[in-house]
C-alpha cells in the first residue's frame, strides 16, 4: 500500500511542478465515453487488474522480476504507457479502448474494444470485440474467444496494428532537449 501511495503521491507532486492539475484528468475522450472524474477512471484500472495481491511496484524501467500482478509506473498516455509496458518486459499488450485509440505498440498490441458500435467501426483498428459482454446470455464463450486469441497472439499470429506495420513508442521527457 505504500509503495502505492508514494507512487501516486510521487505524480501529483511532478504535475504540480509543472503547474497542471492532476485532477484534469479524465482526458477530453474520457469525458466524452462518460467518465467524469479521475476517481472513476482510476476504478476501472483497478476493475480491469483483477483480484491478484500487487507484487511489485516498478519504476519506469524496472524489469518485472516477479510473477503475477505489477503496478508500473507511468502517466496515463496511450504510447507512453504501451512503451513502458514493453520495456519492463511484457511480451504483449491487452490493451482495451472504448473510443479506439489507434496506435500500435512495439510488441504485439490486442485492441480490445468495450463496446460494438467501436468494434464495427474500427474493424482495422480493433482486434477484439468485448462489448458482447453486455448482451450475450453466456459470456463464457466471450472469454474463451478472448483467451484463445491472446494465445494465438503469443504464437505469432499478427495483430491489427501489426499487420498495418504501426509500430510506435513514446517516452516521458523532462527538462530542455537542444
Amino acid at each position: 500500500f505504500e509503495d502505492i501511495a508514494a507512487l501516486v503521491n510521487k505524480w501529483k507532486t511532478f504535475y504540480g511542478s509543472h503547474g497542471v492539475n492532476v485532477y484534469e484528468n479524465p482526458s477530453p475522450g474520457n469525458k466524452a465515453g462518460g467518465i467524469t472524474t479521475l476517481e472513476e477512471k482510476s476504478l476501472g484500472c483497478v476493475q480491469k487488474s483483477g483480484k491478484g495481491e500487487v507484487k511489485q511496484v516498478l519504476n519506469e524501467l524496472e524489469r518485472v522480476s516477479e510473477r503475477g500482478l505489477n503496478v508500473i509506473e507511468s502517466p496515463g498516455n496511450d504510447i507512453i504507457a504501451c512503451t513502458t509496458l514493453a520495456a519492463t518486459g511484457c511480451s504483449a499488450i491487452l490493451f482495451s479502448t472504448g473510443r479506439g485509440t489507434p496506435l500500435g505498440g512495439v510488441v504485439p498490441t490486442l485492441k480490445i474494444a468495450s463496446n460494438s458500435p467501436l468494434a464495427a467501426k474500427k474493424k482495422g483498428w480493433i482486434d477484439f470485440d468485448a462489448g458482447a459482454m453486455l448482451t450475450a446470455p453466456d459470456t463464457d464463450t466471450i472469454v474463451n474467444d478472448l483467451y484463445n486469441l491472446v494465445l494465438d497472439v503469443i504464437e505469432g499470429k499478427k495483430t491489427t496494428s501489426e499487420l498495418r506495420g504501426d509500430k510506435q513508442i513514446a517516452i516521458l521527457k523532462t527538462g530542455v532537449t537542444l
